[in-house]
């Protein structure tokens, strides 16, 4: 299920600038826009690239997620709170990586496609919401839906549901139970690989 989101999380993070003023749904139009040019001016070096590739997504896309509340959400309180400081950081690095290596394969497949936002929801604190989307495609719409937190630099989001299934619930199940079979640190070491 992870490979098949990957199609879709990649269009929505690319931005040149932080746009703090923007309401959540209008941060993901503008992302939409710009990543379109990105992949249009870049698609050929992308596909023959790939440090160049990295290098664009560690820039513009990875900041656009809030990585370090994403991995205190899959890890879940238990496991997050029994890590060293260290853990905790190369825990956050070796699953920022593993984003990257995940979805930098699945840029250069957008094509334009049109993506339809229903204006945002507010959740039960300001910083918070929930914005509704759908990939209208020819072989049929499908519906992403994503959480989003703001914080001092802006809008970030930290969960996206693919046809109701959340990112975060499927990394949590994968990763809790490698935690709880190998431990932590063999976590980290094959999130790097």
């Amino acid at each position: 299920m992870i490979k098949k989101i990957s199609y879709f999380i990649i269009f929505i993070f690319i931005s040149s600038s932080g746009y703090t003023t923007e309401k959540p749904d209008d941060f993901l139009k503008k992302s939409v826009q710009e990543v379109s040019a990105l992949v249009s001016k870049h698609k050929d070096r992308f596909e023959k690239d790939e440090d160049f590739l990295r290098n664009q997504m560690n820039l513009v896309v990875m900041p656009k997620l809030d990585i370090i509340l994403m991995s205190k959400i899959i890890l879940g309180k238990g496991i997050w709170t029994d890590m060293t400081s260290q853990q905790k950081t190369d825990f956050v690095e070796a699953f920022k990586y593993r984003m990257t290596s995940t979805y930098m394969k699945s840029i250069t497949a957008f094509d334009g496609e049109k993506i339809e936002f229903l204006p945002f929801v507010p959740g039960k604190k300001d910083r918070i919401a929930f914005v509704k989307s759908k990939y209208i495609m020819a072989a049929g719409n499908i519906d992403v839906d994503y959480r989003l937190i703001k914080n001092k630099d802006g809008w970030r989001v930290y969960d996206i549901i693919f046809e109701g299934i959340s990112l975060m619930k499927n990394y949590r199940a994968d990763f809790r139970e490698h935690v709880n079979k190998n431990g932590i640190d063999s976590l980290i070491i094959s999130l790097g690989q």
